[in-house]
């Protein structure tokens, strides 16, 4: 094994290690690691031959059993006395019952002799295992901005202590833990089981930059009986529709124009009915697509905004509907060539806050830095247009080159972000793991703003709740739905299974 540590000196390009400043490296034996006392193996960095530090490793067991639950609190010093500012660091135990950080917290500003540090949410397997009685330690410094923090005092406890109001009396004042709970984070599975439904949807790219179809030097040429984008199709598509109950797949296409039309077309059925773009099956995809491949003229720009807007949208009205209980992934598979980078980030961030995974996948060997720039998986994107950074990762890129050899590795690259995806939209929307029934009297949507129309009709709040049922109830801001509840309608709310509003 070897262990290489770096100083990040461009955050935009973290991944390529080759503009960052090496600081050194050190080589191990996986065995040195698990014998080492207390599991604890130091090591000497060198570069060159040169040392260059040292760098501690900590190794424990992974148990799987262990839950996804999450621990949120909030910590504040009162009665400071002196205006500086400070931050805390919490710490845990190991087996050994020696500390290390699992979370450093920002510095605060003392403000009329208080500090409020942010709201903290943390991992019970990551603070305390999942065993409430562990020890955890908190240690306290004030900031200096050279880096040079004083460090003030620390004090040790356990995560089943705050559940009593505890409080710690420090040099600075009175540390208090406020807010504490534990809340269950439900899994993929839960969602799965309670009957979440996965809508599958394929986009497919017939831009001139994949080549003539006639020709061999075409991705799209169909070589025996078969080339890289049905090979594409049917290994990542067998993947999802796995999860998608109905197998009713709408397909798209991008780029190309079609009969009898002179313009490119950037979203277009492939079964030629925009009004039912559902096909049954990857088998069914994959023959209409060579029913209707001679059909197309490919043509260019590539444009990918055009079919995740249509995409994108069909999940917002899912939002108002009886069916908001559905999960959309859009597999797009191309070529990696895109001339609307812009508007396709617009909107990508646009669809972050809709039920909604985008998986992209590259077929050929041309230049992907496109889409991994999309994928984002360290830098947030952000739309100029909306002023915005995307409110979660929605995009996966897969290089199907690189996997379409190993099944079992193509399956796992494909499905490397969408459960956490889909987990953090649901959690985030405050949707149950049992799927909603529809209210008794009709829709409850429907129902429900009327509701906030009749309750807010000529007051200050009629604009903002006409907003509210245009973006589909996003339910990150409840100030309206609490209000509506206070003002007589919590058993509407609570008489249907609708937990996004219920629970709140």
């Amino acid at each position: 094994m070897r262990v290489e540590v770096y100083d990040v000196d461009d955050k935009a390009e973290i991944k390529n290690l080759r503009k960052q400043e090496f600081i050194g490296a050190a080589n191990f034996m996986m065995h040195d690691l698990i014998r080492a006392s207390s599991q604890c193996l130091k090591l000497q960095l060198t570069d060159k031959g040169k040392k260059a530090g040292g760098v501690t490793l900590q190794v424990e067991q992974y148990d799987k059993s262990l839950s996804s639950n999450e621990a949120m609190l909030t910590i504040e010093a009162l009665d400071v006395k002196i205006k500086s500012a400070y931050f805390y660091r919490l710490l845990r135990s190991d087996v050994s019952n020696s500390f290390f950080p699992v979370y450093q917290s920002e510095s605060i500003r003392c403000n009329k002799g208080v500090i409020r540090w942010h709201y903290v949410k943390i991992p019970t397997a990551t603070l305390f295992r999942d065993d409430e009685t562990k020890l955890l330690k908190i240690e306290l410094y004030e900031y200096s901005s050279d880096g040079n923090h004083k460090f003030l005092a620390s004090n040790e406890f356990k995560f089943a202590d705050l559940a009593w109001n505890y409080s710690w009396k420090s040099p600075i004042g009175k540390i208090q833990f406020r807010d504490v709970v534990v809340e269950k984070r439900a899994s993929f599975l839960d969602y799965m089981f309670g009957g979440c439904e996965i809508c599958l949807a394929i986009a497919v790219d017939f831009t001139s930059s994949n080549g003539d179809p006639s020709f061999k030097n075409s991705l799209h040429y169909i070589e025996s009986t078969t080339n890289p984008y049905m090979k594409a199709i049917q290994a990542i598509g067998e993947i999802l529709q796995v999860y998608d109950s109905d197998k009713k797949i709408p397909v798209f296409g991008f780029g190309a124009k079609l009969p009898d039309f002179d313009t490119t077309s950037h979203c277009f059925a492939l079964n030629g009915d925009i009004f039912n773009p559902e096909i049954n099956g990857i088998g069914g995809v994959l023959e209409t697509y060579q029913k209707n491949l001679s059909k197309l003229k490919f043509s260019e720009p590539s444009n990918f905004a055009e079919v995740i807007r249509y995409i994108g949208d069909c999940a917002q009205w899912h939002l108002t509907s009886k069916y908001y209980y559905s999960y959309f992934v859009l597999l797009i598979i191309t070529d990696g060539q895109i001339s609307d980078m812009d508007e396709t980030t617009d909107e990508i961030v646009r669809c972050s806050n809709l039920p909604l995974s985008i998986i992209i996948t590259g077929v050929g060997d041309r230049n992907f830095s496109d889409m991994d720039c999309l994928d984002a998986d360290t830098n947030p994107l952000r739309s100029k247009k909306l002023g915005r950074f995307s409110t979660r990762d929605i995009v996966q890129f897969v290089p199907f080159d690189k996997f379409k050899d190993d099944p079992h590795e193509l399956a796992k690259e494909t499905l490397a972000e969408l459960p956490k995806q889909l987990v953090d939209y649901m959690t985030a929307m405050m949707i149950s793991t049992v799927a909603p029934t529809t209210h008794k009297n009709g829709d409850f949507y429907a129902s429900m703003a009327s509701k906030l129309l009749s309750t807010f009709k000529n007051t200050p709040e009629e604009k903002n709740a006409s907003e509210l049922i245009e973006a589909g109830f996003p339910v990150k801001d409840m100030r309206l739905i609490k209000k509506a509840i206070r003002t007589g309608y919590q058993n509407q709310l609570n008489n249907n299974k609708c937990v996004a509003y219920s629970q709140s």
